[in-house]
């Protein structure tokens, strides 16, 4: 396959986007598609070797599984084994024991699958997970392990119909996406290969001639440039909460076929194949690989929020790395292993990641004994686990009346939503800082039948924004359970963005219009990260200011015109900032000794 220039030059499309969005630069929204144009060009160079092979009969498994193993594992398995060295000094055990758990899915190829079970790839929290990024390499890895084999059963059996097979499967990949999303499995939709694959099945049409030629060149100017403006859009038009991956990245995935099928000679591949370019697509695989960990350490132990100065030394920090790994580790192992045995390769690539993952398996067995601290910090600690406890499944109901994974549900159970003949129904609405609330309601008022009606990632409110789940959940309590002319009262809560006031003016409004009365409940007190590690770091470095410092102060800002808001349109408000924070100093620990919060800004409950 002849070396392409321009496609080095893509690959910094891809990388430097999703490195400034991972470091804190905000008005590139959608800088995580990044990731979606290393799926289109690993798919063309991927498929254009195997295609190359074939055709010239020479094609292996064993050679093919030996480039890759040599291209992928060297600088992956140093970073997990440096990442997990830093984490045993910096961490603390339930953090440890989750970075363990990390590198043993990276080590064996399942990363995407571990955090798809774990976490929300947008979520706050997310960025305090030194491996995250972790889970396109498990997605890219599991395709490279089968996508070979498939175009093997096509070659023997349908040899004349490859383009068609490939179409149908990446046609069908599309649809799987869809129908996840649609069917309220967004994080399944995001993770998983089965509806990420339609990406790099893109790459892989092209590198099969599926796309028609263009033998003008004015027609593959335009067409290059098209692609180029698609992508540049892509990266400020889309936004986390929008359908992902499907139809969301289709246009800077499409943008990428442009570039790759007409861009060889196209005005845009002077751009692409211009030094700087190159440069960075070069290292653009250790860029990516060192740039995430980088920052979610620096988060870690100075705070999620980063100043501009913080960025660009964060920047440059991942690019030093990023040199420092392509010329120790990768290109000397490229250079010397490329030619290798591919038997042997493979085998001791396989034997290293096995090593690591067995290793990475002790540190997360041992994660208690890695760091010692006093058992006043350790008692603070062990709130860090508190998702775990009884007290959380008690004060939530998480999987009957909360729904927090995505498994399909979009309602929850119906006795959950169940309204009284004989008591007055409240209805506590909102996302998981609703539900946080509901049991300290319901304990409060014995003489009211408080239902919970709440779900992840959106606000109860006319037009909601978010997760199917919750899409659905906000609609019931606006229409049909607040049409029954038996609902008292609705308390709305929730993790409010500005965005959200022209719709609660809107909301409060046709509730009135129903007799119901409002509670409207604002802003959660709200920290960089998980609140029990925030205040065990300040008490081990005996500096209470950096509580004060992880606190997000613009919350209380948003409480404050919530207020006049409320006041405005003559409900009730209730402000947990005016509660927990008294005269503007914020208690710490509540009357029993716990950390008022367990994670950025959900409450502890506390049985008193």
């Amino acid at each position: 396959m002849e070396f392409r220039k321009d496609i080095e030059g893509l690959r910094a499309v891809a990388v430097i986007p999703i490195v400034l969005f991972h470091a804190g630069v905000s008005e590139l929204a959608g800088g995580f598609v990044g990731v979606d144009l290393f799926f289109v060009i690993s798919g063309f160079l991927i498929t254009s070797i195997i295609f190359r092979d074939m055709n010239a009969e020479e094609f292996s498994l064993w050679r093919f599984y030996s480039r890759r193993v040599v291209r992928i594992f060297p600088p992956l398995l140093v970073m997990l084994v440096i990442v997990s060295l830093v984490g045993i000094v910096n961490l603390f055990p339930v953090a440890i024991r989750d970075l363990g758990n990390s590198v043993a899915a990276a080590a064996g190829f399942v990363s995407n699958l571990y955090f798809w079970r774990e976490i929300d790839y947008f979520a706050t929290a997310a960025e305090l997970h030194p491996l995250l990024h972790t889970w396109s390499l498990g997605v890219e890895e599991q395709f490279y392990l089968f996508f070979p084999l498939f175009l093997l059963m096509i070659r023997r059996f349908q040899r004349h119909r490859l383009k068609f097979w490939l179409a149908l499967a990446t046609l069908t990949s599309f649809a799987i996406a869809v129908w996840l999303q649609l069917d309220g499995r967004e994080r399944t939709a995001f993770y998983t290969l089965p509806s990420r694959a339609w990406e790099l099945g893109l790459g892989a049409m092209v590198a099969v001639g599926a796309y028609p030629r263009v033998s003008s060149q004015a027609g593959r100017n335009a067409l290059c440039l098209a692609g180029l403006g698609a992508i540049a859009a892509s990266l400020f038009a889309i936004r986390a909460d929008d359908a992902f991956p499907a139809p969301g990245a289709l246009l800077p995935c499409l943008g990428a076929v442009l570039l790759i099928a007409y861009g060889s000679d196209a005005a845009t591949s002077r751009l692409l194949g211009s030094w700087p370019m190159r440069g960075i697509g070069r290292i653009s695989y250790s860029l990516y690989l060192w740039h995430w960990p980088i920052i979610a350490f620096y988060r870690i132990n100075f705070g999620i929020s980063l100043s501009f100065a913080e960025t660009v030394g964060l920047v440059l920090a991942s690019l030093a790395a990023a040199l420092m790994s392509y010329a120790i580790v990768e290109r000397p192992f490229l250079r010397k292993f490329r030619g290798s045995r591919p038997k042997i390769v493979v085998k001791v690539g396989l034997a290293s990641a096995a090593a690591t993952l067995i290793a990475s398996m002790g540190i997360s067995a041992n994660a208690e004994g890695w760091r010692s601290f006093d058992p006043e910090t350790d008692r603070i600690l062990s709130y860090s686990a508190y998702t775990q406890s009884a007290d959380y499944r008690y004060q939530f109901r998480t999987g009957e009346c909360f729904i927090e994974s995505s498994n399909g549900r979009t309602l929850a159970d119906p006795a959950c939503l169940a309204l009284s003949d004989t008591k007055p129904n409240m209805v506590v609405a909102g996302d998981s800082l609703a539900a946080h609330y509901w049991r300290a309601i319901s304990l409060r008022y014995p003489d009211y039948n408080v239902i919970q009606a709440t779900a992840p990632s959106c606000r109860t409110t006319v037009d909601p924004v978010g997760t199917s789940a919750c899409q659905a959940n906000a609609n019931l309590v606006l229409g049909p359970l607040t049409d029954t002319g038996k609902v008292e009262s609705v308390v709305l809560s929730g993790r409010w963005v500005e965005a959200d006031l022209p719709k609660l003016v809107k909301t409060i409004a046709l509730l009135k219009r129903k007799g119901v009365r409002v509670l409207l409940v604002g802003p959660s007190v709200e920290y960089d990260g998980d609140y029990p590690e925030v205040l065990a770091r300040s008490m081990i470095n005996k500096d209470p200011s950096m509580i004060a410092d992880a606190r997000h102060e613009q919350r209380k800002e948003l409480s404050d015109r919530m207020s006049k808001l409320a006041a405005a349109a003559g409900v009730a408000f209730v402000s947990p900032y005016d509660i927990q924070c008294p005269e503007g100093v914020c208690e710490t620990v509540d009357a029993t000794g716990a950390p008022t919060h367990f994670d950025c800004c959900h409450v502890t409950f506390t049985q008193s």
